[in-house]
Parts: structure tokens; sequence; C-alpha cells
């Protein structure tokens, strides 16, 4: 049951408002019912009512007062549940807001009933400045374009370019993921998306325009929105509204962004074939901006935005989200307030399941698309991210709880008990807000890493050359010092024979010269030199040396690739192999620098996990962790093009070279458990580090932030 009167009537109920004498009607379908659009011509503004709406919309001849219209409407549905005064009060609101109805004075009412397309009010995020009516500018455009564009031969070569833009991103994923990774947060980058993002919405919007010529619709307003302070281009299509067929309704919805998807199906292949350079870099920006950000924003459903549109439209759900809105705060206050909902809302067969979860979904989808908007505005800016972070705190969380929080408590403070039980809800709120960032919280980190050998039972060259000999065999038993390897190197051998020739050149020279003088003159200079000759001979013979590679621990010898070794060229610090040993191997994990201090604390437990038996969690410790960042991983398997979490620079063949300078940390299993078995394996470490407050938490990782922002070596 709902609630008949309003405390707004009074300030309407004397009022005699009239349909302007140029309203169009035209029925709609929707959902197995007729819903009726009132639109004006001139205008090219619309609103779409359902048949109980249109009903008392009939009736606005200028001559009743909203009091008798209100009446007679309560007498002529008896035994039905009446409209109710907000009902009407919000009716007229959006038919004086789409310039449909003339009154004595403005009515102050939310536009419940309709929901202009593409037309909102200014937020802190968004504030719109007209510019005027653009229909000049469109006459300028052939006649036939609107025609060409919307065809049936047009829509199949736009689906054909879009197989194969798909069938492009597929098969080069890798590699635009890991180009993207380099590029997003360079303020190059974010210069060529500022630059291009205003012609590229522009054409957006053109396509918009476009679509509502083509089946003779006008474009009553255009102009721009300041989005975060960039000009961005809009026009008005709520002319859409009055199209009778769906499929014209949902082509408006999306041309602009099959406009933007058609330019990413020239930027890829433009990507790809061209060289590095200016060119190649706009492809790519345009390509995100187009592909990526379109499809996340603009296509995305749970937005207002093209997509939302488009979802509505095709499925036959008016107004889907104000309605959602004000569906969760009926049930709100008939939960909360144990009040009866007010509003008073017909639902056609099938829509109550969207209904409920547009709202939730919505608010979700837009808290982490902010959160991904700050965080990528911080990685350019630490105060860029803070302003961007305040204004959308506010704009995204706090303002939309605080509509939904005052009708709420205006609700509550119309009724004596629902005044006390409004006060009890509001006192449990605050403290289960206070318990949550009181509330200690478990503190854990997830890595990934592979099974590794400890240091001692790696085989590495010392020095650079070829193999020459294979001393060893896989499976080989060996102890310490067990030479395994033997490299040759040309040019070691020659500096070594240079070197001998010019000891055994300075000694007799030297020994020539002491009869002369034992003690001074040449013969202490040819001692000075000897002694030089005789230091680079060592280093020389020290190298040539280490062209035997050793064993460094007992065990079992392991050279997977032995066959495959013989005349290799090897590279100095390559492995080469290991040794098997009893020890429990190592879990080595590679962590970007400025995640490092996560790991400052030492851990209260360490857990791992292996590919092959992800069930069994292995109890560890953490062993060490480099001195510094290194650019260069310990296996091709931490990489991101290999399934690992660090991406690595795109022209790398090997994996090998990390983005981002990375540190290195060894943890031990605990026990024998046959780890050295599972060299290669990958495996994920957990690490439990303790727990902490929420508040605290928070105020960590903003401390951290800020250090890290200021001074990175910190």
């Amino acid at each position: 049951m709902s609630s008949l009167h309003s405390s707004r009537w009074h300030r309407v109920a004397a009022l005699r408002p009239l349909l302007t004498p140029q309203v169009r009607v035209r029925r709609q379908r929707v959902r197995g019912e007729d819903w009726f659009v009132l639109s004006d011509p001139g205008s090219g503004r619309s609103v779409r009512l359902a048949p109980a709406a249109w009903q008392l919309a009939a009736r606005l001849d200028g001559r009743q007062s909203l009091q008798n219209l209100w009446d007679s409407a309560n007498q002529r549905l008896a035994g039905n549940e009446p409209p109710t005064q907000d009902e009407l009060i919000d009716l007229l609101g959006s038919l004086r807001q789409a310039g449909l109805l003339h009154a004595e004075r403005a009515i102050q009412a939310a536009p419940l009933a309709a929901e202009p397309k593409r037309r909102g009010g200014n937020s802190l995020l968004a504030w719109r400045v007209p510019l005027g009516d653009p229909s000049r500018l469109l006459d300028r455009l052939p006649a036939a374009l609107p025609r060409w564009l919307f065809s049936p031969t047009t829509l199949v070569a736009w689906l054909l370019a879009m197989v194969v833009l798909l069938l492009l991103a597929v098969q080069h994923a890798s590699v635009l993921w890991a180009h993207g990774s380099q590029w997003l947060a360079t303020p190059r980058f974010a210069l060529l998306a500022l630059l291009l993002y205003v012609p590229i919405k522009a054409l957006h919007e053109l396509a918009h325009a476009l679509a509502l010529r083509r089946w003779g619709a006008r474009v009553p307003e255009a102009g721009i929105t300041l989005m975060l302070g960039l000009p961005v281009p809009y026009v008005d299509a709520s002319g859409a509204a009055g199209f009778v067929r769906r499929r014209q309704r949902v082509l408006v919805g999306a041309a602009g962004v099959m406009a933007e998807l058609s330019l990413a199906a020239l930027a890829l292949p433009a990507w790809l074939w061209l060289d590095q350079g200016l060119l190649r870099d706009i492809a790519f920006v345009t390509l995100f901006v187009t592909g990526v950000s379109s499809l996340l924003f603009n296509a995305n459903p749970l937005q207002r935005l093209d997509g939302y549109y488009v979802l509505s439209d095709a499925l036959d759900l008016p107004n889907l989200a104000p309605r959602s809105r004000r569906w969760w705060a009926g049930w709100l206050q008939q939960r909360l307030l144990r009040q009866p909902q007010t509003d008073g809302m017909v639902m056609a067969q099938g829509e109550r399941a969207w209904l409920v979860a547009y709202a939730p979904l919505s608010f979700m989808t837009l808290v982490s698309v902010s959160a991904l908007a700050v965080v990528w505005l911080g990685s350019l800016s630490l105060a860029l991210g803070v302003a961007a972070g305040c204004v959308l705190l506010w704009q995204v969380v706090l303002a939309p709880a605080r509509r939904l929080w005052q009708p709420l408590q205006r609700a509550a403070q119309a009724q004596a008990g629902s005044t006390r039980r409004w006060r009890r809800l509001s006192l449990a709120a605050g403290l289960l807000l206070l318990a949550l960032l009181a509330l200690p919280l478990p503190q854990q980190l997830l890595v990934q890493g592979v099974v590794w050998p400890r240091d001692q039972a790696q085989l590495r060259s010392d020095e650079e050359g070829f193999v020459d000999t294979v001393l060893g065999h896989d499976g080989q038993p060996v102890a310490v010092g067990t030479a395994v390897l033997q490299l040759a190197n040309p040019r070691l051998q020659a500096e070594l024979q240079r070197h001998t020739a010019r000891v055994a050149a300075l000694e007799a020279e030297l020994f020539g010269a002491l009869p002369a003088n034992a003690y001074g003159g040449k013969s202490g200079d040819a001692r000075a030199e000897l002694a030089a000759a005789q230091a680079a001979l060592a280093r020389a013979q020290q190298r040539v040396d280490a062209l035997v590679v050793r064993a460094q621990a007992a065990g079992r010898l392991s050279l997977p690739a032995a066959a495959d070794l013989q005349g290799a060229w090897t590279t100095r610090g390559r492995l080469l192999g290991q040794v098997l040993t009893d020890e429990p191997a190592a879990i080595r994990v590679a962590v970007p620098e400025t995640q490092a201090r996560d790991f400052s604390s030492a851990p209260q437990a360490v857990s791992v996990r292996f590919a092959s038996d992800p069930m069994t969690a292995h109890p560890a410790r953490l062993l060490r962790d480099a001195v510094g960042a290194v650019n260069r991983l310990p296996s091709a398997a931490l990489s991101q093009r290999h399934g690992g979490p660090v991406a690595t620079e795109p022209q790398d063949a090997d994996a090998l070279r990390p983005l981002q300078p990375v540190v290195l940390l060894d943890f031990q299993l605990l026990g024998g458990d046959g780890s050295a078995a599972r060299l290669g394996e990958r495996a994920w470490v957990r690490l439990d580090t303790g727990s902490a407050p929420l508040a605290q938490r928070l105020a960590e990782a903003a401390r951290r932030l800020v250090l890290q922002r200021f001074n990175p070596a910190g």
C-alpha cells in the first residue's frame, strides 16, 4: 500500500498546467504493453510514459487544477490503487523539463517518469556547457551520408571489420599488453591521449547526430562537457525516444561506439605495420582510446552512457537506472523503517529482477572504474591522483549515499515511531563504521614464483665462451670441485699467451739490466713494469681457469640439455644445469621495486603451494632477499608472456628484461618434501603478516604512497 499524500503538494495543487499545442503522441510496444511517447517536433525532445501516466497527462488541458485532476483520478480508479500525489508531481516535472508543458510557474520535481537520452545535470565530474543548435552545421554534410552510413551494406562491412579487429587483438594480445604496461603511465602517452581524445569523441557524437537525422529526428542541442577540466563534446539525442521501432533507437545509442570501434579497426593494423615513431605512437593511443576506453566506459551498460541506453531500448527497460534506485529506496524504507513503500511503481512482466540487480551492480562498477582512474592519474602525478581521489570519493560514494540517506530521513521524521527507529539505526550505523575501521583484519600477501636451486647447486659459467667438452652426464654423482664442462675462448687464450710473452720479455730485460745498476735507474722501472705484467698474467690465468665449470655442491648432476651444449656459445653467468642435493630447493619470486616495502616486516607464517599440487600447503621461511633491485629475471616463467606476474620488454625475445626493476626474494621449504625434483615448477607463496585495523592499513598505504613518490630510495 502506498502513501497517497505528499509534503510538496501544497506548492502545486492550484496550478492549471497545459500540454503545449505542438505535442505529438506516438504509441510504443514495451514488454507486451502500450507506452506513449510525447515529443516536440521543434525541439526534438520527448518523454516516454506508461499507460497510467498517459491517462493523467492527457487531461492536462489548462482548465483543471492539479487538485481537481487528482480527485477525479481517485474517483475514476475506485477499487484500484489510485495515483499518488508524488507520482503526479514527478510526471509534471518530467514534462516541464522536456518543454512539453505550460504552467503558471516552474514545477520543482525530480524527473522520475522519463529519462531524456544523453542529457544530465551538472556535477563535479561533468559540467555541461550548451553551445546551441547544430542543425546548420549538419545541413552542410551530404544529404545521403546518413542513409549510406546506416545501411545494411555498411553494417555488414562493419561487422567484418570487427571480426578482423578481434582476431588481430587476440593474436597480438601479449605484445599489446606489454606495450601498454610500458606506456600507460608515461607523460608522453598522457599528452597524446589528451590531444586525440577530443577529436575522437567529436566523431563519436557526430555518429549519434547522423543516426538521429537518418530517421528524421532533430538534434536540438550540442555542446561540451567539462569532464575533470577536459572539454568533451556531446549532442542531445533524446529525440530517439520518439522512434517507434526499437531497432532505430538501439542504433542511435550504439552509433558512437560503432564509430570508435571503426577507428580501432584501422589503428591496430597501423600500429602493427608502422615503424617506431610518432605515427606508430598515435596509432596505439587511438587504439587504446577507441577500443579499450570505449568498451569499458561508453559500451558498459552499468554506466549511464551509450551501453546503458542500448540495453534499455533492446530489452524494453525504460528508465532502468532511476527506477532501480527508486525500488531500492522504497525497499530500504520498508525494511528499515517498517513503512509501506511510497513509489507506486508499475512494473511490466520480468522487470523486477532487472530493477533489483541494476543499482548495486552499477554502483560497484562505478566505484571500480573510479578507483582505476585514480590509480592511473596517481601514477602520472601524486597531486593529480589525490585531487581526483577526493572528487571521486564525494561524487561516487558520499553524494549517492547522501541522496539515499535524506529521503529515508524525511520519511522517518514524518512519523513519531519511525523517528525513534531512525535514531537507533543511525547510531547503529555509526558504531558499525567505527567497528569496521577498528576491527583487526588479517594481512596476507600472495606472490608467484618458481622453484629455484640453491646458489651452490647451480652450474653457471664464470666466463663466456664455447662449450668445448661436456665432462659429465645427466644423473652422474659429483663431488665439490668436480669438473663438469670445459669452455673455450680463443680471445682469452690469446690474451694469456700475450701476457706470458710480455712477462718473459720483461724478465729478460731486467736480467740484462741488473749488472749495471741493481737497485736504481732503468732496473727499478723494469721491476715495476714486470710486477704489473705478472699481475695481469695472474688475472688472465684466473679467467682461463674459470673456463672450467665445476660443481659447488655434492649430489647428482642434472644436465637436461647436455646434447645441445656441445659447441654452443654461453655468456657469463648463464645457468647451464644444477646439482640435485638432499637439501630443499628455494622458491624465487620477483616483485616490483615499488612493492618491495610490503616485505620489509618478517612474516608470521609462510606457506607454498605448487602448480602440480595446489591443494597442499607446504610450510616455508623467508631465506633472503637481494641486496638491491635487478633488471633481469632469473627465469622467463616469471614474465607475463609465459604466465608470470612481471611485465617484460616487448623487444626482449627471452622475456627476461622487466619493464621496471624487480627485487628477488627466496623462500626455503621446511623439511624434506621432494622439492628438488620440482625445479622450474611454478609455485605460489602466501605470507601472513599478522593483523591490523583497517584504519591503520589505510593510513600506512597512504604513507607509503607519499614516501614512494617523494623518496623512492627510502
